[in-house]
């Protein structure tokens, strides 16, 4: 069983963790390596994620996993959001584990590069707020609401091999934005292309038409990463209710690599047992 704690939220299911984790799990011998591909399922708040890991010569070179459906609604998509001091942008909301905020970053005047990653998180984060205040959303299953983060993306192309792609920046909350309060303008950018993401504009792009089912999509971070998606099938997200919405089953693939092993401890001395927090990134 797994749960991911980031510095401002908890995460129900998180790709690029689920990668790592499926990486160590092979690693360490808790799960038997099977040469090609070895198949098991790893437990997470949002139910079990099955995972398929190809092994070449002991060691792990990719892990593809299905996540849970994403969708994007309709009357989700081509909203006009006011910002202050950004006027108003367009956004589509989508959903592919989390709720996103979906900004084609050309809108406002920003390249997706790492230079400008403070701009990206301050901007993403306005953006994300506002439109969480102007169109909240909710889970057609389940009471989840949200957006509750936000993805700036570039324009997509096709590569030589006929696959989609493009570049994306997820901007992620790291405190409690107050629009009378400047300096709490800020956010934290993910340094992966980010899976949850990824299936959110996976399930964009096919209601837009430009993604087929069975259909490659190249995912870039702001750092070069890739994670490869693909939509597997067509589903229906609330059978049976009247808010039953059309989306998709996606699986993302990538790789992890082990980089530490370590031992966490607490004294019983330590004047800060649960950690702290200072005013300068969070």
């Amino acid at each position: 069983a797994t749960l991911r704690i980031a510095a401002a939220t908890i995460s129900y299911r998180c790709v690029q963790s689920t990668h790592g984790r499926a990486r160590r799990a092979l690693n360490a011998g808790m799960v038997p390596m099977v040469e090609p591909v070895t198949k098991f399922a790893l437990e997470a708040p949002a139910g079990l994620v099955r995972i398929e890991a190809v092994c070449e010569h002991g060691r792990v070179v990719k892990v593809t996993l299905r996540n849970t459906a994403a969708f994007c609604r309709r009357e989700d998509m081509d909203l006009r959001i006011s910002v202050p001091q950004l006027g108003e942008v367009r956004v589509d909301v989508a959903f592919g584990g989390m709720h996103y905020v979906v900004v084609d970053a050309a809108d406002v005047g920003l390249e997706l590069t790492p230079e400008n990653g403070r701009e990206i998180a301050r901007i993403g984060e306005m953006i994300k707020v506002a439109t969480r205040e102007q169109h909240p959303v909710n889970h057609p299953e389940y009471d989840y609401a949200g957006p509750d983060i936000l993805a700036f993306r570039s324009e997509t192309r096709r590569m030589p091999n006929g696959a989609l792609a493009a570049r994306n920046a997820v901007v992620m909350s790291n405190n409690e934005l107050a629009w009378d309060k400047p300096s709490t303008w800020t956010g934290m950018l993910d340094r992966s292309p980010c899976g949850t993401g990824t299936c959110a504009i996976m399930a964009l792009l096919h209601a837009r038409g430009e993604l087929a089912i069975g259909e490659d999509f190249e995912h870039e971070s702001i750092i070069g990463t890739k994670f490869i998606g693909r939509l597997l099938e067509e589903v229906v997200v609330g059978e049976g209710t009247e808010k039953a919405v059309h989306g998709v089953s996606p699986s993302v693939s990538g790789r992890a690599w082990i980089t530490q092993h370590a031992m966490v401890v607490c004294d019983p001395s330590d004047p800060f047992p649960e950690g702290f927090t200072v005013g300068d990134i969070w």
